[in-house]
Parts: structure tokens; sequence; C-alpha cells
């Protein structure tokens, strides 16, 4: 996968989609599956504003039980097992526990039934043709059971809990860059660090984009037929370029938080609600109850979601030490026993997910359930522009199969049946993951350690030999890289090569594993932009900048620097 600017502004695309989250990888990927000729754009890199911030769960949709929203259950059921079937070495099952309580609909009783109903939902959860993938019937535990997995908890307002059984994301940001390089596989053209400036229009038909280098500053226009508008938090900033398209909110904006702490539970992810009481604006004391979770995940914890209105520009969010304060004293409400301290915070993830109207900082926010797609064509008499809203890591393969469904017709192609729910994505190949892992590791290729090996699969799947091939070229990269990881030096030079890192805050955070838990450290830093240097002849003084960028990142929140897509 190379950058070539001079590529995108060639010809014309059937499709070109703006903004590469989860979303628009996906619509990529699908689009290229499907024979269009597509381009993928982001003014960052690839998944460095919103999808970067994620609880790493494929969730099967239990929370909406409640609603009795079974079709939207049946839908995350059907996603989760996709995922599991297209990415097996990326995503796990994951067992959940939630205590139970005197209240009714919290009660044992209750939420048995519930266990009960989704397992008779999800009856063809378990065909993936995978042991390891098998997710066990929900159950109930008991009261004593409860308190041992969570101390600290009230044993008064405890009468047991449940158990049941999701997925979860080895690496959210690996996944994601494998819908990328899916796409390129089967034709896509793919740029990071391009922006969209504005439209190239002619009257009422938008016919692509004038786009400019964010790295050189170079403009140039990427004409298309269709312009898919997957910019997330950005969405309506993007649309106010257009020339006729109404001025209203598609994405009101909330702030999603979830922080990285020291693992507090191994085995479960451990789910509670925090109940407290607050004062408004008015001084009147109200009530609030949100659900928190601290999930397992590697050796840490992710602590979250909080979620918060928010109504400055994208650009300009500022995740403070007082917020940081204040989630902290919510999720010690709802699990008593894990007592986290400030210094406990050892890397936050924050993007923008999309509330509905109304929402405030004391009455609380509804998040959008459910994804949309946009039509300017029928909202605003703007043809050759879609809008896409996604909601959910987990449904972003679905929003994207309609969205292709409805490119088709636009463009007046014949209809074309989506294959992304089958087919594996890069590293997917695998038909039983731990039976793959195990010969992997008994082949033991340039006599690596097991940890190595694990870590190389889990992280690259059937793919991961394709970064042992430049240890040929230079055996040093066999070798380890300083801190606490795994990780080798060819890894580096694979995402500089194949991966298209420009930056080294990309590799740190998003092509390797380095970055994504908690500050690396300096050594590792300074390796890791030491093999970049040599791989794009940076000079020392580039270097530098990109180590001093790098820790700024790291170093944000103290510094109360706004937070850009990286």
């Amino acid at each position: 996968m190379k950058r070539d600017i001079e590529q995108l502004s060639q010809g014309t695309y059937d499709v070109l989609v703006v903004g590469a989250g989860i979303a628009g990888a996906c619509i990529a990927w699908d689009a290229a599956q499907r024979g269009l000729r597509v381009a993928l754009i982001d003014k960052g890199d690839f998944g460095g504003a919103t999808s970067a911030n994620s609880m790493k769960t494929v969730h099967g949709g239990l929370r909406y039980l409640q609603d009795a929203n079974l079709p939207l259950v049946r839908k995350m059921i059907y996603e989760r097992k996709a995922m599991m079937q297209i990415a097996p070495h990326l995503v796990h099952p994951l067992a959940f526990m939630m205590p139970t309580t005197h209240k009714l609909m919290k009660s044992k009783p209750v939420m048995q039934a519930a266990m009960k109903l989704n397992d008779m939902i999800s009856f063809d959860r378990n065909q993936t043709g995978d042991p390891q993938k098998e997710l066990p019937n929900g159950h109930a535990i008991s009261r004593a059971e409860c308190l041992e997995l969570m101390p600290g908890m009230d044993a008064s307002k405890i009468t047991g809990g449940v158990v049941w059984y999701d997925a979860q994301m080895y690496n959210s940001d690996r996944m994601l860059l494998s819908f990328i390089l899916s796409a390129v596989e089967v034709g896509a053209h793919v740029a990071n660090y391009v922006q969209a400036d504005g439209f190239l229009q002619d009257g009422r038909q938008i016919e692509g984009i004038q786009a400019r280098d964010v790295l050189t500053g170079e403009a140039f226009n990427i004409r298309s037929r269709l312009v898919i508008n997957a910019a997330g938090g950005w969405t309506d900033g993007l649309l106010n370029a257009v020339n006729g398209v109404a001025t209203k909110t598609r994405f009101n904006l909330s702030v999603a938080v979830n922080l990285i702490t020291p693992q507090v539970y191994s085995d479960y992810a451990v789910a509670s609600t925090s109940d407290y009481t607050y004062k408004d604006k008015n001084g009147v004391e109200r009530h609030r109850s949100n659900m928190l979770l601290i999930v397992p995940w590697r050796q840490y914890s992710i602590v979250g979601t909080f979620h918060r209105p928010y109504s400055g520009h994208p650009d300009e969010y500022v995740l403070t030490d007082e917020a940081i304060a204040e989630y902290l004293n919510e999720v010690n409400t709802a699990h008593p026993g894990v007592n986290l301290k400030p210094e406990d915070v050892l890397w936050h993830h924050e993007g923008f997910v999309p509330m509905e109207e109304g929402g405030d900082e004391y009455d609380g926010i509804d998040l959008v359930r459910e994804d949309s797609i946009h039509d300017h064509s029928s909202e605003d008499g703007v043809d050759g522009l879609l809008s896409v809203v996604c909601v959910k890591y987990t449904t972003a393969r679905a929003l994207a199969e309609k969205v292709v469904n409805k490119a088709l017709k636009k463009l007046e192609r014949p209809s074309i049946n989506c294959r992304t729910a089958v087919t594996p994505i890069h590293g997917g190949h695998i038909k039983q993951f731990l039976t793959y892992l195990s010969r992997q590791i008994a082949d033991a290729p340039y006599d690596l350690k097991p940890p190595v090996l694990e870590h190389l699969v889990y992280n690259y799947g059937s793919a991961y030999r394709q970064v042992l091939k430049y240890i040929t070229e230079n055996e040093r990269w066999l070798e380890p890289l300083p801190g606490d990881s795994d990780a080798i030096a060819a890894e580096v030079v694979h995402s500089v090569r194949s991966e298209m890192a420009v930056k080294l805050s990309d590799v740190i955070l998003r092509r390797m594993e380095l970055g994504t838990g908690e500050y690396p450290g300096d050594d590792t830093l300074e390796a890791v932009a030491d093999i970049m240097r040599q791989e794009l002849a940076w000079t020392y003084e580039k270097m530098h900048q990109e180590i001093a960028e790098c820790k700024r990142i790291f170093k944000r929140v103290e510094e109360k620097e706004p937070v850009a897509a990286l």
C-alpha cells in the first residue's frame, strides 16, 4: 500500500470516500470488492480520530432487548459473528458480568430471563466453524460469587449476578487498517493526510473534491461520480462547503471518553451502574444513573464509556484533568472497590458519537441507536453526494453494505451481491485460530520465541510472514524493540513500506500496539524514529520533531492542547 497523490488526481472514480474511520474503511472495501473504482482519503491518519476510541467490544445487542428492538439485536448478533469469521485473529470471545439488585428491571429473575431470551435469539451465534469462537449460554451467579468478583460493593444492594458472552477486538486499530488493506488488494486507491477543502460542483451536481496534501500543502482535484461523506464528527463541517445543502445538523456532537488503567478485573468485563446526585446549572439537585464498564484488554483495563454533549468545533476539544477527575468519581461510584485515582490513568481514548437532539450537560443525553444514510439528491436537490452517520464499530460493515447498494443504484450499475460478511479481511485467512497459532509457534520461523509469534499472529494474522520477509534484508530487524512489548523492528519497516505510515505517531498509535495503552517510553520512541528516519530519509532535525510531536500527544491533557485528528 503506497501513498500516491498523483494517482488520485488522474481520471474519474466511481466512488470517493472522504473519511477513513471504520465506516469509510468498510465502504471502500465493499465498493471495491463489488467492482467500483474507489478512492479513500482522510485529513489525518487512517482511523486517527473517533475510530481510535473504542471499548474494543463487539457486542451482540443485549442492551437493546430492554427496548424490545429485536431486529437491531439480531443485526448485532449477525455482525458479531461476521467479525469473528472475517477477522479471527483480531476478534475473540469475552465474558461479561453484571450484578443483579433489588430493582425490578435489574433483579435476578428478570436478568435471567433476559439471558435465556438472548441465547434463543442468538441461536446461530456459534456457527463459525471455529471452537475458539464459541459463546456459551448466559447464566446467573450467586451473591457470594458476585461479591468475590467485585469486592467493595454494598452487599445489601446485591442479590447475585449474571454472566453472558460477547466479543472483543484485540487491536481495533489493526482491524480498521485491515479493512483498508483489503480494499487496496481489490483495487482501491487510498491516501492518508489528504484534506477535502471544498467540492467540485457544477450547479446541483457534485463532481469531486478540491483536495490538499496536508504533508506538502499541494492542492489538487479528485474527480468522482459519487462522493461519500464519512467524516464522522466533521460531517456537518464538510457539508458547509457544498452550495445548496441545507445547514441543518446531521451529526449532533457528543464526546465519548474511555480511560486506560492498570488491569482491575482479569476474567470478566464488569458492568455496574453509577447512581449519584449532582447540582444542575440552577443549583437544583438532580439524580444521574449511568452504566459503566471495566473491560480487561491485554494487560490493561478500559474504563467507560463516559458521554457528554459537545457544542464546539471537533478540532478544539480538550480532555481536561477536571473531566478525568469527574469520570473517576463516577466509576468509583459504580465500582467502589476499585478506588481509581488520577495517577492510575495511563492513557485515554476520546472521540465523537452522535446524540439525539436536546441533550445537555445536566439532563443527560440519549445516543443515536442506529446508523443513517443521507442522500442529498432527495434531501437537498444536490446530486452525487451521500453522507453517512455510523454509530457503532460493530455495525460499520452492515452500514457499508447499505451504502454501496445505494451507490450502485445511483451509478446505474447492475446489482452485485455483497460478500463482505463472509470474505476474510487482510490477515483473516485462518479457519481455526488456536490451531493456526499452535502451528506457527511449532514452526518457529527465524527461531522466534512463542511470545513474539503470538504477538505477531494476534496483530497480523495469516499475513504475519509479510512482516518477517524484511529480515532477509537486515537481520537486525529481527531484534525486539526497547520496552515491555514483544514487538520487533521489522514491524516498523513494514509499517512504512506496506502500510503508509508517514509519521512517528502513525506507527506508535495505530500500526503497532506500542502506544495504545500507555506512553511506551523514550527509548521506544527513539528506536522507532531512528528506523523511520532511515526508511523515509528524514534529517535528524525531522526525526527529533517527530519525537517531540509524539511526546506532546501523550502529554496533551496536562498541556491542555486540542485533540485534533492524529
